[in-house]
């Protein structure tokens, strides 16, 4: 099953003045998108972090399937494989995708920004 995440900035000025964070699900038909104020990368780990928990919470949509994890962000996608980031700050970020790793077993891939329907800013 294919799962995409991504970060939004506020440049379409959402009521919260905050940037968003962003998954697609498109098996299941799940677009989500909620407000988060965070850095850039920060933010996209966020998103992976949110999608994860989604998955944890949900193991009925997911059970018995192959998890192909999806985002537009090279770094992160390399931060995580490599597990090591640049930034301290973003240390328990990956510590805790790692964990979700151990227990979702899932594969995390880059994917070009075009082909992730996470950027859609259309709110379903």
């Amino acid at each position: 099953m294919e799962l995409y995440f991504a970060s939004l900035d506020n440049s379409d000025k959402n009521a919260t003045g905050k940037n968003l964070i962003s998954f697609s699900i498109p098996d299941i038909g799940l677009n989500f998108k909620a407000p988060f104020a965070a850095e850039e990368m920060a933010l996209d780990y966020a998103s992976l972090l949110t999608l994860l928990e989604f998955v944890d919470v949900n193991p009925q949509l997911f059970s018995n399937r192959a998890l192909e994890v999806y985002c537009h962000n090279f770094d992160l996608v390399e931060q995580v494989e490599k597990k090591v980031v640049m930034d301290a700050s973003l240390v328990p970020f990956l510590q805790k995708a790692l964990a979700y790793r151990k227990k979702l077993n899932f594969s995390l891939n880059w994917v070009p920004r075009p082909d992730n329907p996470a950027l859609n800013r259309e709110i379903d």
